[in-house]
């Protein structure tokens, strides 16, 4: 009767996930392993990845972590801190968390604000070697922008949701599908197309991942469908690659053909990142640089804390 109600349930979410017209590549505050890694994380969002690319992936794992960073985008001005925490440790059938980020760009003149609010839950049913997530996420926004002839005031938290499901083989290989935002969100209306931006565009995220050992690999698309007009997909893949060296020294890697993240051209962005994980702490630092773009680029670090 599990097996029935979570099959039931898969497919709900599986259809819901696939009709819903729904982030671009980078979302403020996200962690720092996954900048690393090219976002290549939608079939393994453990931890506090799951609140911004796949809430099902917070149950993929049994943890307790605090994540609390800072990132800068250079190709906006713009800088963030962000706090976050996930637990699927209490309780090992429900997984909850919750983050808050808040962000300040200054770009010719174009003063903008955010302040964002995340909810997620999330679940996992194991059949034997078969294990199967499913999960959902609550966003609140609030966008405060300022320049001549661009103004955009959301006076009122904007809320929008995220659905996910994930499905483990094995503990080796793994599928993820994410639909994000799927309620539209704000939208900036400039003079120009490329200053109509998205705050929080529609977007469906695929994923498959490997994880053996002490390597991770993750290989991802992104189809976002509202940055370049309404109900226009725009497909960005990306990969990335982790592996752990003498279980503490995370070494980090990947590459997005990202065709969203600044609308005035694609982006190709080359990752890197170095993390330092114990039993209690990790300290990551993720780096990405559009070799096509010299002033493109990125950086996040967070620290994390686990919780026995």
């Amino acid at each position: 009767m599990q097996f029935v109600r979570a099959v039931g349930i898969a497919g709900i979410v599986v259809a819901t996930v696939l009709a819903s017209p729904v982030v671009p590549a980078r979302e403020n505050g996200a962690p720092a392993r996954a900048l690393g890694m090219a976002d290549a994380v939608r079939a393994m969002s453990m931890g506090t990845s799951g609140l911004y690319f796949n809430p099902a992936g917070m149950a993929q794992v049994m943890s307790y972590a605090i994540d609390v960073g800072y990132g800068y985008k250079a190709w906006v001005a713009g800088h963030n801190i962000h706090l976050s925490f996930v637990d699927s440790k209490t309780n090992p059938d429900v997984a909850g968390g919750a983050g808050y980020t808040y962000s300040y760009a200054n770009k010719n003149g174009i003063k903008t604000q955010t302040h964002d609010l995340r909810f997620a839950i999330g679940s996992q049913f194991r059949r034997g070697s078969i294990q199967f997530c499913y999960g959902g996420g609550f966003r609140y926004m609030k966008v405060q922008q300022d320049a001549t002839g661009n103004n955009y005031d959301l006076s009122k938290w904007a809320p929008t949701m995220d659905l996910g499901v994930l499905l483990g083989f094995n503990d080796l290989f793994y599928i993820g599908i994410a639909s994000q935002n799927i309620i539209s969100m704000p939208t900036a209306k400039g003079p120009k197309p490329q200053d109509r931006y998205r705050f929080a565009p529609r977007s469906v995220g695929v994923g498959v991942g490997l994880s053996y050992s002490v390597l991770h690999l993750g290989v991802d698309m992104d189809i976002d469908l509202e940055s370049k007009g309404k109900n226009k997909a725009t497909i960005s893949p990306m990969v990335g690659l982790e592996i752990t060296l003498a279980q503490t020294i995370a070494i980090r890697a990947g590459y997005i053909f990202d065709r969203v993240g600044n609308l005035y051209h694609t982006q190709h962005r080359i990752s890197a990142g170095l993390g330092y994980v114990s039993k209690y702490v990790g300290i990551d630092l993720g780096y990405s640089h559009d070799v096509t773009h010299v002033t493109d680029w990125m950086i996040e670090s967070s620290i994390r804390v686990f919780l026995p």
